[in-house]
């Protein structure tokens, strides 16, 4: 985790160092006109863009794994819950023939 922060860090390093380079204003072209812009602002803006785009495939992703984990917790605990009834009936059983061994011995 800690390398992680680290590369963040040094990746944020790097485009405030490549923003502050490109402060230079550039025409900005939009649907109702255009206007005049930093150029870092617009690098600092689509690097927050692509970080968001970043943490919300990252939180779908978890999403759909922590359910897919709930999901197999559940068969699990069904899976032991028919285990526990199966051991139970298969010593009701050998309890059973231990007896009619007994009664046909005797």
């Amino acid at each position: 985790m800690q390398w992680r922060l680290l590369l963040l860090l040094a990746l944020m390093v790097l485009v405030a160092v490549f923003s502050i380079a490109n402060a230079d204003a550039v025409e900005f072209k939009y649907i109702f006109g255009k206007g005049h812009i930093s150029l870092a602002l617009v690098i600092i803006i689509s690097a927050l863009i692509g970080a968001a785009a970043a943490v919300a495939s990252n939180l779908s992703s978890q999403v759909r794994l922590r359910n897919a984990l709930h999901e197999k917790d559940h068969q699990l605990r069904e899976m032991n819950r028919d285990n526990s009834e199966l051991s139970d009936e298969l010593e009701v059983r050998r309890a059973k023939r231990r007896q009619k061994n007994r009664r046909n011995q005797g």
